[in-house]
């Protein structure tokens, strides 16, 4: 990668459970400490005794709603499936839509973890990525995609002229964080 090109995107990919959105919430942290305006969302296991019963969306102001849960715990069953969890499309859209509006006026963080196949059943969310994708503006984007080849539109994320993807593994998931961090500041302070 030429180290002079300009960045907008932000990705990290890596195997479910490696520490992405623990790295994604530590960023934020430190953007917001910085003063840099973020808006998003983030997705998070739901337990209980230690079993995984589903996944939650939370927005970075704190409005959680289910993404996901396991298909015998819904009264009624979901219309999409990933394996044995049902998907909750529209409690899903509910808070994750309105997070990913664009903010012209000023320098905006989108945060999008994740960009992955539950997330892609509603179609309003799949077009607002695509828009985010394509689109120039004034935000910058810090997302998390899957680590395999998957959707069309993963696959431009993955290989745009203007991100950097950064896999993340139990081995460097405590350490990759700085140069995340190190590289989006000298973008989004050149910007």
């Amino acid at each position: 990668m030429n180290d002079t090109k300009k960045l907008k995107y932000f990705v990290l990919t890596g195997d479910p459970g490696v520490g992405k959105t623990t790295i994604i919430k530590r960023i934020c942290e430190c953007l917001q400490g910085k003063g840099v305006k973020t808006s998003g969302i983030y997705t998070e296991e739901v337990r209980t005794n230690g079993i995984r019963e589903g996944f939650d969306v939370i927005s970075l102001n704190g409005v959680k709603g289910r993404l996901a849960r396991d298909q015998r715990l819904l009264s009624t069953p979901a219309k999409y499936k990933v394996g044995k969890y049902g998907v909750l499309i529209q409690e899903f859209e509910n808070i994750a839509l309105p997070t990913l509006q664009k903010d012209e006026d000023c320098k905006l963080c989108l945060v999008i973890d994740e960009i992955g196949k539950m997330e892609f059943y509603s179609i309003p969310f799949k077009n607002r990525i695509k828009e985010i994708f394509t689109n120039n503006s004034n935000n910058f984007v810090i997302a998390t995609i899957p680590i395999r080849n998957s959707d069309p539109l993963i696959e431009l994320i993955r290989h745009h002229n203007e991100a950097k993807v950064w896999v993340v593994t139990r081995g460097n998931r405590n350490i990759i964080y700085e140069d995340i961090v190190k590289e989006i500041f000298c973008n989004i302070l050149s910007n």
